[in-house]
């Protein structure tokens, strides 16, 4: 009897993505939404210097390796890729015609603590992170967009320490985001994980219910 092999995948799952709170791609992951598979979630990557539209010299230290171009307006949630990927910055009226439920809502604890957990398959040396929030009367109706975003960062948590090269600078595993505190309604976070040694950032994706 002659035994076949098990096909094998010749995509390498790579590089990592947040596990908890779902985001939008391990949500669409888990449903099995356009094929998307764990490795299509692990490499949300795109330019680092987010909201820049250009590449250019790292926004955070001049020493980590240049920013590649950051994604365009309507692929932000999607790192700017433009596979199967692209579908996670449907709107959820896009959803509803596709015949899928509205993008889950994370509930905001009353502490706006949220914690988070990584899985890495290839964790880069780290500049850190960094997250937006849409604006106050953002339109759900259009893609996440630089326009729909505030334009700073309300959460940051960089590493000091340069060069790269000289310092271990670790992926995090856990690290804590606290939320803005006045925010109402249903809200969409982008969540930048930098890296110091390429020119790209991960994006993960998620939307909140912050309540009335």
């Amino acid at each position: 009897m002659i035994h076949q092999s098990p096909k094998v995948s010749s995509v390498t799952p790579k590089h990592g993505r947040v596990i908890t709170p779902p985001s939008r791609g391990v949500i669409a992951a888990e449903q099995g939404w356009w094929g998307l598979q764990e490795w299509h979630v692990n490499e949300l990557e795109g330019g680092k210097n987010f909201p820049d539209l250009t590449a250019g010299p790292d926004r955070y230290e001049a020493t980590d390796s240049p920013s590649d171009q950051p994604p365009a307006d309507g692929l932000i949630c999607s790192g700017g890729r433009l596979d199967e990927r692209q579908r996670l910055n449907l709107t959820d009226r896009e959803l509803i015609a596709e015949g899928k439920p509205v993008w889950p809502r994370i509930p905001v604890p009353a502490n706006k603590i949220i914690d988070i957990e990584w899985a890495y398959t290839m964790a880069h040396k780290t500049r850190g992170y960094v997250a937006f929030i849409t604006k106050d009367g953002w339109n759900p109706d259009f893609a996440i967009s630089r326009s729909q975003l505030e334009a700073k960062p309300f959460y940051e948590n960089i590493y000091p320490e340069a060069p790269y090269w000289d310092n271990e600078l670790p992926a995090k595993t856990h690290h804590q985001m606290v939320l803005p505190d006045h925010k109402k309604g249903h809200h969409v976070v982008v969540l930048l994980w930098l890296v110091a040694d390429t020119g790209n950032a991960f994006y993960q994706t998620f939307d909140f219910d912050f309540g009335v």
